[in-house]
């Protein structure tokens, strides 16, 4: 009988693969991932790992499933870590996984974007909803998963009156992260947080599309990109010190729009947005936790975001224009 508790991830790209490659090295929890596009790829040559933090080797999931379906049909899980793009405009990603969500179940959001945790409260109000930010430089292409040289996890339980009752489940699982080198701390209010790694996405993701390709430091080194990246920036410090009421934590010596570019121009390697990916590939981007969720944030607390508002305006056109 298996009593080790049961994670799975719902996810095969690079987010749900590394942190299923760092759980899978843990006897503490017995790991199963669930890919849909590369179900072939996990299932039989498995995932070719290289890492500035933790080397290179192979990843080989001891379970892959195709579906939830699938998955749902192999009992309950203690974790279900959901690593799916959030697209709100084309499907609900809790009623995605809600085949797999029992109450002994703690969803765990490896998400981008603002407002992601709400489909999930509405649809699970009795289930603990974790929002957990990760701070890491990876991508997964041609079967390799390529890592740098940090990473970093930070998780907070959502709805207040469930943060006591299952605060010892959460660090159980991030104690099982931090035995396997991921820095992984817990905070009471996570939203500050999730607006920290928002400074870069809400700005580099959709600027990068408008580019046409350009990489983040290709955009931070121009003055005229830069200037744009800033000013968004700005919006998104003040919209989210509005919002949460408190200031961001810093993470990465990012502290203002100008360190935030600075930061961007000295990471040594080209960093090509998730967004300009997808919209290359003429894939759903993720439009509208990156921009349209903040937006409707603003109008509720009366912040002026008029760069959020015309680069949402373009990188909708962009979509819709896909089939032209």
């Amino acid at each position: 009988m298996e009593l080790k508790p049961r994670v799975l991830i719902v996810g095969g790209g690079a987010i749900g693969a590394l942190f299923g490659w760092r759980l899978s090295q843990s006897d503490k929890v017995s790991v199963s991932l669930v890919c849909r596009s590369n179900y072939v790829e996990a299932k039989t040559r498995g995932y070719l790992v290289d890492s500035a933090q933790f080397g290179k080797g192979v990843y080989r999931p001891k379970t892959v499933f195709q579906s939830i379906d699938e998955a749902s049909l192999c009992g309950s899980y203690d974790y279900v870590i959901v690593a799916l793009k959030a697209l709100p405009n084309i499907y609900d990603c809790a009623d995605r996984v809600s085949r797999v969500i029992t109450p002994k179940t703690m969803i765990m959001l490896f998400q981008n974007g603002i407002g992601i945790e709400d489909p999930f409260v509405a649809r699970f109000p009795h289930v603990p909803v974790v929002s957990t930010v990760s701070f890491v430089s990876v991508k997964y292409e041609n079967g390799v998963l390529k890592h740098g040289g940090f990473s970093m996890l930070a998780s907070g339980i959502h709805l207040p009156e469930h943060r006591s009752i299952y605060a010892d489940k959460l660090q159980y699982i991030c104690d099982v992260f931090g035995d396997q080198g991921v820095s992984s701390i817990i905070e009471q209010d996570i939203q500050p947080y999730r607006w920290q790694k928002h400074i870069l996405n809400g700005s580099t993701n959709p600027v990068s599309v408008i580019c046409n390709g350009a990489s983040c430091q290709q955009m931070a080194k121009n003055p005229h990109c830069r200037t744009l990246l800033e000013e968004t920036m700005a919006e998104i410090f003040v919209l989210g010190k509005k919002v949460t009421g408190r200031a961001f934590p810093g993470v990465d010596g990012i502290v203002d729009p100008e360190s935030a570019t600075s930061y961007i121009k000295s990471i040594p390697v080209p960093v090509y947005t998730s967004m300009l990916v997808d919209s290359q590939c003429k894939r759903p981007m993720e439009r509208d936790v990156i921009l349209k969720n903040p937006i409707a944030l603003a109008a509720q607390h009366n912040v002026d975001v008029p760069h959020m508002k015309a680069l949402y305006a373009m990188v909708t056109m962009i979509e819709e224009g896909y089939s032209k």
